[in-house]
């Protein structure tokens, strides 16, 4: 649980970002940005204590979620496609990136501890939930 915990208040430092999108704008501009290099990014970003950064490693996320065929590198967006939503306090989205998961690999350590630590903060803040996400909805149906 603890490290959970961790990982969502983890914030990367502005200067690790910037290391991160120069590497990513370096290959962007040679037209060889790869998987590897978009996901670090996003990876970076959603780690970010600004919400405009964390929403770009998001779409990133997207859209390696939606480009890739393979199933461990789906499960991988997803929980962080989570995290993420979860950084943003968007935690209905967060839960229903989570249950995708979770109803392909019921066992899933790391996707239960993030639901768990997601519905305590929702417990903790009072959230009282306004609606499904269709974004989310659309994205797992795809």
């Amino acid at each position: 649980m603890e490290e959970t915990q961790l990982l969502l208040d983890d914030i990367v430092l502005p200067e690790e970002i910037q290391r991160y999108r120069a590497v990513y704008e370096k290959a962007a501009e040679a037209s060889q940005v790869t998987d590897q290099n978009k996901f670090s990014f996003a990876y970076c970003l959603v780690r970010s204590k600004a919400k405009a950064d964390v929403r770009s490693g998001l779409q990133l996320l997207r859209e390696l979620y939606d480009s890739t065929r393979s199933d461990d590198a789906k499960r991988d967006y997803l929980y962080y496609l989570a995290l993420g939503n979860a950084r943003l306090n968007e935690y209905e989205v967060a839960l229903k990136f989570l249950d995708a998961i979770l109803l392909i690999q019921p066992g899933n350590h790391q996707a239960k501890n993030l639901k768990d630590e997601v519905t305590r903060r929702m417990n903790r803040e009072g959230y009282v939930g306004m609606g499904i996400a269709v974004g989310a909805g659309a994205l797992l149906l795809g």
